[in-house]
């Protein structure tokens, strides 16, 4: 009877953890998208890690965190967004790497947007982040 219980909580303990896990990769897609949609720079820096590569219609850069927000606000500032919106999301077969694309329009055109994130001790954090201008 002890052994059922104990397998019964393990199994049950395990079940809430990759839940928390599948919310944390969902959390920060979400929250991506909403620091997207506001064009803020310091909510979209929450969600990066140390150092993050973006690119820039096809000017590519590692940046830590408080050059990324600098770049990012420079770029908000140039398009303030109208909307944003993912539109596809996914992830790699073991589930440790995610991505989202999106479109990010504002009055100066529509950007295709890629980010990529991965689980840095057990936070969900944005290691890439492409913007293209759509042509």
């Amino acid at each position: 009877m002890y052994n059922l219980l104990r397998n019964t909580l393990l199994v049950l303990a395990l079940c809430v953890a990759f839940s928390a896990n599948a919310q944390d990769a969902e959390s920060i897609i979400e929250n991506v998208e909403e620091a997207l949609k506001a064009s803020s720079s310091k909510e979209l820096t929450k969600h990066l890690h140390s150092k993050v590569e973006i690119k820039l219609d096809g000017v590519r850069k590692e940046y830590s965190v408080n050059q990324a927000e600098i770049v990012l606000k420079k770029f908000f500032q140039q398009h303030p967004a109208d909307s944003f919106e993912f539109i596809h999301d996914g992830d790699n077969d073991s589930g440790a790497r995610i991505y989202a694309i999106g479109t990010y329009k504002s009055a100066s055109g529509k950007h295709r947007v890629v980010i990529r994130a991965k689980e840095y001790n057990k936070v969900y954090k944005v290691y890439r982040l492409e913007f293209t201008k759509d042509r």
